[in-house]
């Protein structure tokens, strides 16, 4: 049987969704540079954090030394 060990050094992807959004294909055809895509997200609702494109859980955004981070909220 194969040790948890030998597996921690593979990498994995942890993806953090702002939001998503459907436009038409007319509309994406005609974003230049600068213009605004506005989501419906709030800046203190609850993301959604993928692993690996499978649901991982819940999370807020936060700030540490000028940088964006994450606060898990919830894991599912």
């Amino acid at each position: 049987m194969r040790s948890l060990e030998e597996f921690k050094e593979i990498q994995l992807k942890l993806t953090l969704i702002l939001g998503k959004k459907e436009m038409y294909l007319s509309k994406v055809l005609n974003l230049k540079e600068g213009d605004l895509i506005v989501f419906d997200t709030k800046l203190d609702d609850y993301l959604k954090v993928t692993l690996n494109e499978s649901d991982f859980g819940v999370a807020e955004i936060i700030v540490i030394n000028n940088k964006f981070g994450l606060r898990l909220v919830d894991l599912v």
